[in-house]
């Protein structure tokens, strides 16, 4: 069987010196050497390392790579049933990538009324939404049934959104929201700490704006250009709000310049 030095065989192959050399040290091809050091493949090696890129395209590591050629140690089924699982993966890798497009697709249609203004607002419908609650005003919440599902909600900002819920009574939870159309589509886990947001009418206002002292954040606070909007329009809000951040403004100057938006459920009908 034809020998091939290492410049030669990398060319051959259409990979580099480098990578043969790698492959070597992790035990998965073993050229031969001359007496002056050279190294030498055979041609049969071949094979060998079409299979190893192979695998590795389908997510093996180079030690799961030199287990099933090398070391034998896996049946064609165990295999099989690996590249199943890394193809799984992967597909939840595409579901992000694919969602983490059309978010930021939507963010920059979002943003472009805003240019030249501080605020815009209009009266909608909102989708179903999912409200995981994490801290209050001074203190993480305590549940543990937050920390079972925390990890995985985390993975996925900015598609779940940081958020404020504010009661009427005053009371005031950070956390995470979600829409129920891309929590299906993320497969994002839930339990009976996460709270469903149905749909209903809002009064719907995105800013480009220093983010209010939380002190501020409530529904009789007179300085609170949302609740000003809100009176002027003669309309009434519900029992609670949501005020969403979405992504600085001024990453350079201030992560307090913030654009987002305020949801507030109405009770009344808009007046024309």
């Amino acid at each position: 069987m034809k020998q091939y030095r290492i410049g030669d065989y990398a060319k051959y192959l259409g990979v580099s010196p480098d990578f043969l050399k790698h492959y070597e040290q992790q035990g998965i091809i073993s050229p031969s050497r001359s007496e002056s050091g050279y190294r030498y493949y055979s041609f049969q090696t071949t094979m060998k390392l079409i299979e190893s890129i192979r695998l590795r395209n389908y997510g093996m590591t180079l030690r799961e790579i030199r287990e099933i050629l090398t070391d034998r140690r896996e049946d064609d089924g165990q295999v099989r049933h690996r590249i199943a699982e890394n193809i799984r993966h992967l597909e939840q890798e595409i579901s992000l990538d694919e969602a983490l497009i059309r978010d930021y697709a939507e963010f920059a249609a979002w943003r472009a009324p805003l240019e030249g203004r501080d605020w815009d607002w209009d009266v909608r419908t909102s989708a179903p939404m999912l409200f995981l609650p994490h801290t209050n005003k001074y203190d993480f919440l305590p549940d543990p049934r937050i920390y079972e599902i925390l990890r995985e909600w985390m993975s996925y900002i900015p598609i779940v959104k940081s958020t404020m819920r504010i009661e009427k009574d005053g009371r005031v939870a950070w956390g995470f929201v979600v829409s129920e159309r891309d929590l299906r589509e993320l497969d994002l886990p839930v339990n009976d700490v996460v709270e469903t947001v149905p749909s209903q009418k809002i009064l719907y206002c995105k800013f480009r704006a220093p983010l209010l002292r939380t002190e501020l954040e409530c529904f009789d606070s007179p300085a609170h250009p949302v609740f000003r909007l809100l009176r002027a329009l003669h309309l009434t809000g519900g029992d609670f709000y949501f005020r969403t951040t979405l992504m600085p403004a001024d990453w350079q100057q201030s992560i307090e310049l913030q654009y987002g938006y305020y949801a507030i459920p109405i009770k009344t009908e808009l007046l024309t």
